[in-house]
């Protein structure tokens, strides 16, 4: 498979997204919305590579999940307000759709940039044709590299619980607090790293 979207300046793939999302965001056309999505599956299935095919589809399965929770909530919810709770009409099963369709539109949008842009490469391209300032870039860099550190800190915290006998749920926030205090610690010793080579106000 052909990876050329890779090969396109990230800043600039940034700002059309960025500008097509506010534009697509003011459009309340379901079949706008459908099409975006197909042009977007469309771009993943020639313009990249198979390992970025099967995350396509791996992510794609926890989207289609929350747009049908969406649709769900607009059909019982985004009838006129003169009708019955939970009553299904036209106009609710219209909004259930159009919410659904942005949903999908918008994380196949989000979906192309993130499978085709690589970190480092976009904070180079801010840098060097938007002009963004020294400090900001190399900060960028610093949060970009600090990400797998988080997670595997946050894996580090539940596994000390599981030692000490102490049950983490999918959404307890033990391990959490636990990271947290870490990134704290972590983000003094970047600001002083910063410090140290010349990233400072004058």
């Amino acid at each position: 498979m052909s990876d050329f979207l890779s090969k396109i300046n990230p800043f600039f793939k940034f700002v059309f997204i960025i500008v097509f999302s506010t534009v697509l965001s003011f459009t309340r056309s379901i079949w706008i919305n459908i099409g975006v999505f197909g042009i977007c599956i469309f771009l993943i299935l020639i313009g990249t590579k198979l390992k970025q095919y099967v995350k396509a589809i791996k992510f794609l399965l926890p989207v289609s999940f929350f747009a049908f929770g969406l649709f769900m909530t607009g059909l019982h919810f985004g009838s006129d307000t003169t009708s019955d709770f939970g009553r299904i009409t036209l106009d609710s099963t219209q909004t259930g759709m159009n919410m659904a369709a942005r949903f999908f539109a918008f994380a196949g949008l989000g979906l192309v940039f993130s499978l085709t842009t690589e970190p480092h490469d976009l904070i180079k391209s801010m840098r060097r044709d938007a002009k963004l300032p020294r400090k900001f870039a190399y900060g960028m860099l610093c949060a970009v590299n600090l990400f797998p550190y988080i997670k595997n800190e946050y894996k580090h915290a539940q596994l000390a619980f599981q030692v000490r006998g102490v049950r983490v749920g999918l959404f307890s926030l033990k391990p959490i607090f636990s990271m947290l205090v870490n990134c704290f610690r972590w983000s003094e010793m970047l600001s002083i790293a910063m410090f140290s080579k010349g990233f400072y106000e004058e």
